[in-house]
């Protein structure tokens, strides 16, 4: 296929029969370089003719032949031709070359000629076509290279940044958290010191409890103690435990708003020291007998760390059949903490009522209140903790489980199913229908796990 050429011919021989007689070649004549200027497009291969048959063949005068296609600003120069006469010399042809000719082609022009060597000029143009065009993505390439070195070096930057302020930030936590364990330390030196302030204000209020309206010392640390013990059978926490304590101890700081004359009775004469004159209460100390425990958790309210003991004795006085103060309340509607305190409060006062009195006269005084003033399964335990810690020795008690009953065996404590049903008073003696009873209640409504009897 032959190659298609765009030629300008510069000179004033136009060989105006390659148009014509070759159609893959497109030809354009001037006259003049200058007139070169004038184009839109650039020509593949410009012929030069500066050498007319009459002039001198002198490569100096092509020099402005030259300086005028120059000034031609094309992005990629096309391949000169300068035409000669045939009898040139290889030396004119040489600094012809030297000036910037790329070929030199002798007058008269042989088409097949200019073909070949635009061949080779053509080919150049492609390759430097083509190292422009990597030139070009090449500089692309490193403006996108230098562009992300910048970013680059903006990240690193920004990285270091963070880096200190996360450094900064870490001091910080670190100075935080020594700060923070500073503080949790303050704290818990400050709960220990207000645990041994308020354990210390307890026993202030005790020993002034004790000093002046126990007519039995101890009382309250016996009631805290048969309180915790039946708590603790019944499956109450360590902190309920520690609340109840501090109840039996406190419970009877409402006392003190009683009247002077009352706590401290004057002795007539010819009463013997030591014997209680039988003195009439006024009303009010009448009143307050009733509502001490209210009076009490009032006073315990206000003090900051007992407010849970004072919840617990302000239902001291309540009855479970409904008949109590203040509130009149029934069954579980009193909290268990005041039930329990409760309980242990009446058999501890029933048993300094009546020193001389056996466990099982003390059970028996005991056994009109189940049921009207004391739970029946907290009385039950009641019952146990007097066999256990009062009877031991006299009465030799020791504990069974059901399936272990036998005919002839004797109660030591009233037995309960675990939901408060009487089943047996304490000092019964087992015969084979009670023993069958049990079981049968024990399938539906299991008793306690150990039953007390004597020996």
């Amino acid at each position: 296929m032959a190659l298609r050429l765009s030629i300008l011919y510069i000179g004033s021989r136009c060989p105006q029969d390659f148009g014509s007689a070759h159609s893959h070649l497109f030809l354009a004549c001037v006259d003049r370089p200058d007139a070169i200027q004038s184009l839109k497009q650039r020509p593949d291969i410009v012929l030069m003719d500066p050498f007319a048959p009459e002039d001198n063949i002198d490569p100096e005068n092509v020099r402005t032949w030259f300086d005028g296609l120059g000034a031609c600003h094309f992005k990629f120069s096309p391949a000169v031709f300068v035409i000669v006469p045939e009898e040139t010399k290889k030396r004119v042809r040489l600094s012809l070359m030297a000036l910037g000719a790329d070929h030199v082609v002798d007058w008269p022009l042989d088409i097949r000629e200019i073909e070949v060597k635009s061949k080779g000029s053509m080919d150049k143009l492609h390759l430097q076509q083509a190292l422009y065009s990597k030139t070009a993505s090449l500089e692309k390439s490193f403006g996108y290279l230098d562009r992300f070195k910048r970013e680059l070096k903006k990240v690193k930057d920004e990285l270091l940044e963070d880096k200190s302020n996360l450094n900064t930030a870490l001091k910080q936590i670190h100075q935080m958290s020594e700060g923070r364990n500073r503080l949790k330390q303050n704290l818990l030196d400050i709960k220990t010191q207000m645990a041994g302030d308020m354990e210390g204000f307890g026993r202030m209020l005790y020993a002034l409890i004790r000093q002046r309206v126990e007519r039995n010392r101890g009382h309250g640390e016996r009631v805290g103690e048969i309180a915790c013990f039946i708590a603790k059978k019944m499956g109450l926490s360590q902190k309920q435990l520690e609340d109840l304590s501090k109840a039996g101890m406190l419970h009877e700081i409402g006392l003190l708003f009683l009247s002077k004359d009352y706590i401290y009775p004057k002795e007539p004469e010819g009463q013997e020291a030591g014997e209680y004159p039988d003195s009439s209460p006024t009303v009010y100390d009448q009143a307050m007998m009733v509502q001490f425990p209210v009076k009490g958790a009032e006073l315990l309210s206000h003090c900051r760390g007992f407010e849970r003991v004072a919840a617990v004795i302000r239902f001291l006085n309540e009855n479970v059949d409904g008949t109590g103060y203040p509130d009149g309340l029934t069954w579980h509607h009193i909290p268990l903490a005041s039930r329990i305190l409760a309980a242990a409060d009446e058999l501890e006062t029933l048993r300094e009522s009546n020193v001389s009195f056996g466990v099982q006269a003390l059970l028996s005084e005991l056994e009109p209140k189940i049921g009207s003033r004391l739970d029946p399964k907290i009385a039950g335990w009641l019952e146990k903790y007097a066999v256990l810690h009062w009877g031991a020795d006299t009465l030799q008690v020791r504990g069974v489980g059901v399936e272990q009953l036998k005919p002839g065996m004797i109660l030591s404590a009233t037995l309960f199913t675990q939901t408060g049903t009487k089943l047996l008073p304490a000092g019964e003696t087992l015969t084979r229908q009670a023993i069958d009873k049990i079981i049968q209640y024990h399938r539906a409504y299991p008793v306690e796990e150990t039953v007390y009897i004597k020996v």
